[in-house]
């Protein structure tokens, strides 16, 4: 071989070693490409239990799990806002790589332009005390909103990244204002207990859990005013702090400081997670004043805090007294008694839904407006005033002897019975619970809403049946021959007489389907109290409808009648309302003039024709 030939070999050789090294150095290998393909090393977010940031200057932030808080370990102890924490957590699960490089890629002046020689942060997650993640941020990018991030791994070897990252905007935010700014810092389900303490005295306001209604527990032991402890709840849960002093800085506190004449001590409870905070406010000057001091036994910094309404924090007993009369959840009612000395007692069951009435030793549809009324009108009902917290004598507020009586029983509950009773005069009305000492005044407006008489809970609906078992209406006014309209459900066909005369042919089947209609859903007006001008308008009644029905679908089999009779509630007089009764049932109603039109078949026949 030529001496010319061994050189042009060796320099092919070297141009081809020098386009690998050069592939090798500047392009990414299968590797790489994989491994941002893969996106960065993922960590699971609810397992993360502390987080350690240093900053270039080696200013440290520690971040600490406690519980379902999150704290502040450096570089002071307090609670921390749990929301920059997330947002913290959720920005470094989400960084997105763009590509992989390497230190050797650089000369030392264009790796200083990286920052990673001196990373602006260095982020590390435990989760307990084991390394769960761990990432440098240095310098941003040459690409748009990118930035140089290195990821250290477990033998101490660094991945350097070009990537995407809000995480540093998160830790670029103040030590101080990782700070909770909320004083307290809960959701109101979980409350279960407020003492509000104060050198008159204490509140206490208590209940099982958060579905239970709130309870007055001290000084007097009555029922709570959802409303107001509520609205109490929300202005504690409201205070933002606005500057800390760290206790430091601050004199010593005392084992057990007392609460100044100036100053209310709140302690809030919660079973669920089975902790109680307490802090103390002082006192502002006037409506006006917004801001003020307060102290707490679960953080060690005094602080200057603002909310409104913070007088609100000043109530008495009575303002948190429950000023309604009663609170009836009506969708887990079993019963409704009512008892009174003029009248049976009522007795009412809810079965699914829907009410039913004991009445003539059997149990009948019941109005179910005029119970959700009834229920409404208690749940609403404002208390006039307190007319005494002891039951000692009953005698003069007429509740030794009550003239009526409301028991409710909620479901797997003992029953609820609620008293009423007036002075001598019968001119103030009071109530009171039987299992209470308070006594109540109340308006007599109240009582319409609570009838004594069992036939006003009587449902409207005087008469139900499927058009499938009607065979036969016959439709009598007065001493007039009556017009008979029979019925075929099989072919849905009518024939109508009148006078023993076939007037089939005049039949307006849309409206003789619409009689029957309005017939087979009958509902009255108003059942009547008094019942002595109504028997003696119905001996002669203006209207009889009679109603043959059979075994629904089929023309054969037995066969009953149901007569209904109407007069006017003014003889020989055309009145807006008709007392009606379905023969052989003791009850009777109340119809208005057009319910009537309805059900009289009137317009059953066709117009006849104008000459």
């Amino acid at each position: 071989m030529s001496a010319r030939t061994t050189l042009v070999l060796f320099l092919l050789v070297a141009s081809l070693g020098a386009i690998i090294l050069g592939v090798e150095r500047y392009l990414p290998s299968a590797i790489d490409r994989r491994e941002v393909r893969r996106g960065p090393t993922r960590f699971e977010k609810e397992k993360v239990s502390r987080v350690e940031v240093l900053s270039a200057d080696n200013s440290p932030l520690t971040l600490l799990r406690d519980g379902a808080a999150w704290r502040i370990q450096q570089p002071f102890d307090d609670l921390a806002d749990p929301e920059k924490v997330a947002a913290l957590i959720l920005t470094l699960h989400g960084v997105e790589w763009i590509e992989r490089i390497r230190r050797e890629e650089f000369d030392d002046t264009e790796w200083q332009k990286t920052g990673l020689d001196k990373p602006r942060f260095k982020v590390r997650l435990f989760s307990a005390d084991a390394p769960l993640y761990e990432c440098w941020f240095g310098a941003p990018g040459v690409v748009e909103n990118s930035l140089y991030i290195g990821i250290p791994d477990h033998d101490g070897e660094t991945a350097w990244y070009l990537a995407k990252s809000e995480a540093p905007a998160v830790l670029q935010i103040p030590a101080l204002s990782w700070r909770d700014p909320k004083l307290l810092r809960l959701p109101a389900e979980v409350i279960t207990s407020i003492t509000l303490t104060q050198p008159s005295g204490q509140v206490v306001l208590a209940r099982e859990n958060e579905h239970s209604p709130w309870l007055l527990e001290k000084p007097l032991k009555t029922r709570g005013s959802k409303e107001r402890i509520t609205e109490l709840l929300s202005a504690i849960l409201n205070i933002e702090i606005t500057e800390a002093k760290d206790a430091a800085s601050t004199a010593a506190k005392e084992e057990t400081p007392a609460v100044h004449a100036d100053e209310i001590k709140i302690t809030i409870e919660s079973k669920t997670r089975g902790r109680s905070y307490d802090f103390t406010i002082k006192k502002p000057a006037d409506e006006k004043q917004a801001t003020t001091t307060a102290t707490t036994g679960y953080r060690k910094p005094a602080f200057t805090v603002v909310a409104k309404n913070l007088l609100s924090l000043w109530v008495t007993p009575s303002q948190l007294r429950d000023h309604l009369l009663a609170q009836i959840d009506g969708e887990h009612l079993e019963f409704l008694t009512i008892s009174s000395r003029t009248h049976p007692e009522v007795n009412l069951r809810n079965e699914g839904g829907s009410w039913y009435l004991q009445r003539h030793g059997k149990w009948d549809p019941a109005n179910g407006d005029r119970v959700a009324r009834c229920l409404n009108a208690l749940n609403t009902y404002e208390i006039l005033d307190y007319a005494a917290d002891s039951a000692a004598d009953l005698a003069p507020y007429g509740l030794d002897i009550p003239f009526q009586t409301l028991t409710w029983t909620p479901e797997r509950a003992k029953p609820v019975k609620l008293l009423f009773g007036h002075n001598a005069e019968n001119t103030q009305f009071f109530a009171k619970y039987d299992s209470e000492p308070f006594i109540y005044r109340i308006d007599a407006s109240l009582l319409p809403s609570i009838p004594t008489d069992g036939i006003k809970w009587k449902g409207l609906g005087a008469l139900r049946f499927t058009t499938f078992a009607l065979r036969r209406i016959s439709l009598a006014q007065g001493a007039l021959a009556p017009v008979i309209l029979d019925y075929n459900p099989v072919t849905a066909e009518w024939k109508a007489t009148r006078g023993g005369r076939d007037v089939t042919a005049e039949i307006d089947r849309v409206k003789a389907d619409q009689l029957a209609g309005n017939l087979a859903r009958f509902t009255v007006q108003d059942w009547a109290v008094d019942r002595s001008d109504a028997i003696q308008a119905l001996k002669t009644p203006f209207l009889t409808i009679q109603i043959v029905l059979g075994e629904p679908g089929r023309l054969d089999g037995p066969v009953r009648e149901v007569e209904i009779l109407f007069s006017p509630t003014q003889p020989n007089a055309n009145t807006a309302f008709y007392f009606g009764q379905v023969k052989d049932d003791p009850d009777i109603f109340y119809i208005t003039s057009g319910g009537l039109l309805q059900i009289a078949g009137i317009n059953v026949f066709k117009p006849k024709p104008t000459k």
